[in-house]
């Protein structure tokens, strides 16, 4: 599912920035930012920095049903940050800024989206120059202009259902 969100999030991005910019390759893909021997896409690159779980919802869930009770384990909710980095070739630095300014843009005017009926928020996050310093440390070193933000939203569930103090016999694992 999180391959879905966001590829869906930056094929939203690439058609947003289409409208102002022009590149055939197009302008946003999900990637790795930290791979220092591949040449710059020159592109806008979404990539996943950090998973975090939501404090919320955490107790098991009971629901009745004829002769006694079936325990649910509560679905567990994550919060993805993301790194929006305009990875360019040095020589269009400039290129890059105005691609951060746009993508900047399209987070403020769409701050929520759907996948599949389900309901995702994107927020920036305010990060610290230590902070930045050691995530990018950790992605390879190389800095490119780029916006962390948290993407709320995903819920994992499973329908591993306890009946009777047993198991049941299948377990189903919706993502």
């Amino acid at each position: 599912m999180i391959k879905k969100i966001l590829t869906y999030y930056a094929e939203r991005l690439d058609e947003y920035l289409a409208r102002t910019h022009r590149q055939p390759e197009g302008l946003a893909t999900v990637g790795i930012i930290g791979n220092m021997g591949e040449a710059k896409p020159d592109k806008m690159v979404v990539s996943l920095v950090n998973l975090e779980k939501e404090a919320s919802g955490d107790a098991a869930q009971y629901t009745a049903c004829g002769d006694g009770y079936i325990s649910r384990t509560a679905p567990l909710m994550m919060n993805l940050h993301i790194m929006l980095a305009a990875v360019y070739n040095e020589k269009r630095y400039a290129a890059s800024l105005s691609m951060l300014s746009d993508t900047l843009s399209f987070i403020q005017s769409v701050p929520a989206f759907e996948v599949d009926g389900s309901r995702y928020t994107v927020e920036v996050v305010p990060m610290s120059t230590t902070d930045l310093h050691h995530i990018w440390t950790t992605m390879g070193g190389q800095y490119y202009p780029s916006v962390i933000c948290k993407l709320r939203g995903l819920v994992i569930t499973t329908r591993d259902l306890l009946s009777s103090g047993s198991a049941a016999k299948e377990a189903q694992i919706n993502l």
